[in-house]
């Protein structure tokens, strides 16, 4: 048999910005679905040794192993570089990771530069099309970034053919390898959750619509609660749940702005925010729900989408070429996410179907996990 690969994936469990940790945890599903001799030997580079263990039982993942992202071979030798480095500006132990013949994403750094593959990542180009989303300090930040990544002579990962044509129109002359790798997503299981202990529990009624999403003002919330407002006054009732982490370190108040939009508009019966909850309780009321609302702006792959996907679930989405890409041949109803009278119209005709038709008539995600799995190992060599 073949030697496996010794892959190092970075890891770091992140409520501030989920989707990247869930980013990693797919990959490593996807992985796990190839033939055992497939499987490469996954080096989880993570912060400590407690965050490697609860992982490691997450993903139930047979080749697998410990290191912490800072280098050192151990909690001991990480302390007395630490201790060195601030005394005598030295460290006493190497940092430089060995035997990875691919590490992903590649963050430049002493740590990760013995990996045979070097292999980064950009999950999307937001800030060249919505700069008002961001600080100036993040824009300059991320544009160094790209324009060091885009003149290398490494690899890097976009994650569709939408980031792959935004960034080949910011940097037509890239020496960087760039592949394209749509995520696809796996689920713990779920099913068995008692949905109406659960809507119990969060204080939702039978029939209701689901927007699970990061609190991000490019998420676009706001049209949705528009919308909401709008059926209101038209005498329309329906209840829409919210969940998702509530901070925006770029737009610390947006959430407050979207919860006075609530109580100035006299809506508070129609909206529950639920916040950051348990994911198991979050795929289940999705699952349950009329339809799932992605209404973002901008997207590098959604994962709200791949979620609605591999439950086969209804789908109003917003518009933007990202979720076109996702969504070929499927029973998805798309809006201008600055339309609010749009997307008025399509929450109530699916509030008045006894029955949401699936996303597609033929239901083979499986097929994408596994693809996603076998492409990788391919960039990686």
């Amino acid at each position: 048999m073949a030697k496996r690969k010794r892959i190092g994936l970075s890891y770091a469990y992140n409520e501030n910005w989920i989707g990247g940790t869930y980013y990693i945890e797919n990959l490593i599903n996807a992985l796990n679905s190839l033939n055992d001799e497939e499987k490469p030997h996954i080096v989880l580079l993570t912060d400590s040794y407690e965050s490697f263990r609860v992982a490691e039982q997450k993903f139930n993942y047979p080749y697998i192993s410990f290191q912490l992202g800072s280098g050192e071979a151990n909690k001991a030798f990480q302390f007395l570089n630490r201790v060195t480095n601030r005394l005598f500006k030295t460290r006493l132990f190497s940092q430089k990771i060995k035997g990875l013949d691919a590490v992903f994403p590649y963050y430049k750094s002493e740590q990760q530069s013995a990996a045979k593959k070097k292999i980064y990542w950009v999950a999307d180009f937001q800030e060249h099309f919505a700069p008002e989303f961001f600080s100036k300090d993040d824009i300059a930040s991320r544009l160094q970034n790209q324009q060091e990544i885009q003149a290398s002579a490494e690899h890097l990962i976009v994650s569709s053919n939408t980031a792959l044509g935004h960034f080949k129109s910011i940097f037509p002359a890239h020496t960087v390898h760039v592949n394209v790798l749509p995520f696809a997503v796996a689920h713990p299981p779920y099913q068995d959750l008692d949905i109406k202990l659960l809507l119990e529990k969060y204080q939702l009624p039978a029939r209701y619509f689901i927007c699970p999403n990061q609190f991000w003002k490019h998420k676009n919330q706001l049209v949705v609660l528009k919308a909401v407002k709008e059926l209101k006054d038209r005498g329309i009732e329906i209840t829409i749940a919210f969940t998702g982490n509530t901070n925006d370190y770029r737009n610390p108040h947006y959430f407050m702005e979207l919860k006075e939009f609530v109580e100035q508009n006299n809506i508070g019966s129609n909206i529950k925010f639920l916040g950051f909850i348990d994911r198991r309780d979050q795929l289940q009321l999705m699952n349950n729900a009329i339809a799932i609302i992605q209404p973002s702006l901008f997207e590098g792959w959604s994962t709200v989408v791949e979620d609605a996907k591999l439950m086969n679930k209804f789908l109003l989405v917003s518009d933007i070429e990202i979720h076109r890409e996702q969504l070929v041949n499927s029973s998805a109803r798309f809006f201008d996410p600055h339309n609010t009278g749009q997307l008025v119209q399509l929450l109530q005709q699916a509030s008045e179907q006894q029955a949401a038709p699936p996303l597609f008539e033929k239901h083979t995600y499986q097929e994408s996990v596994e693809k996603v799995g076998r492409t990788f190992l391919q960039i990686t060599g």
